[in-house]
């Protein structure tokens, strides 16, 4: 415990912000701080969306909200120099963006049409990306 306070003290909460209020419609699978960066948070929605916030200093903010998936986003992953994410989507797609400025980077479909589910930057070289995919939502193959 820090100092002389209780457990109901130092786990009361004062000055709790949300950030996370442009997801009030839809489940947020993953949140993440940007790397060796204690201020700079991303989470991903079932809404589509990535959100970007900054918590401090001042308020926490969110800097931008970036839109393009044409369905839930279920994972997201930072670059190591936390100058591009990458998504995967339940909508077929990967996409990389540039989260400085919002911008779409790369949009790069499933060959077969595959929910995305999970997703991740190769730790020494951030030229290669990992994506997982959904079996379940692959078409059958033609006769």
């Amino acid at each position: 415990m820090a100092g002389d306070t209780t457990l109901s003290e130092n786990y009361a909460f004062a000055g709790v912000y949300h950030v996370f209020d442009q997801h009030t419609d839809s489940a947020v699978p993953k949140v993440q701080f940007a790397h060796d960066d204690r201020h700079l948070l991303a989470c991903c929605s079932l809404d589509g969306t990535i959100s970007v916030c900054r918590l401090a200093p001042g308020p926490p903010a969110v800097l931008r909200v970036l839109r393009g998936h044409g369905g839930g986003v279920a994972d997201f992953a930072w670059s190591l120099s936390n100058d591009v994410l990458v998504s995967a989507s339940l909508d077929g797609t990967l996409r990389l963006w540039a989260p400085a400025d919002g911008r779409c980077i790369r949009r790069v479909p499933d060959p077969d049409g595959a929910a995305l589910l999970c997703c991740a930057f190769q730790p020494l070289n951030n030229n290669l990306t990992v994506v997982s995919r959904d079996p379940d939502t692959t078409p059958p193959p033609p006769p």
